[in-house]
């Protein structure tokens, strides 16, 4: 399994952190990187993540409501991150 920084503005990790499914979800390792995100912000957030964090956040997330802009910008990222682990381009 690969690795990698998941990189996030302070916008996108409240966004995230609001849509996130704690009840189901929040047992989760990715749930206490964004826990420890949210609770540490800054301009720019470095997440290391796994492919199965990026994975359980895009199944968590979605779909994302095309008007959500911000929440909308970070899912790309975590699925641009998931695909530049797994080297799709």
């Amino acid at each position: 399994m690969q690795r990698g920084v998941l990189q996030l503005t302070r916008e996108e990790v409240l966004a995230l952190y609001q849509a996130f499914h704690w009840d189901s979800n929040g047992h989760s390792i990715v749930a206490s990187k964004l826990q420890y995100a949210y609770e540490n912000l800054m301009d720019i957030n470095d997440i290391f993540v796994s492919e199965d964090d990026l994975d359980l956040l895009l199944d968590d997330i979605a779909p994302v409501d095309s008007n959500n802009t911000i929440l909308q910008n970070a899912f790309n990222k975590i699925g641009d991150s998931l695909r530049q682990l797994r080297g799709i381009h």
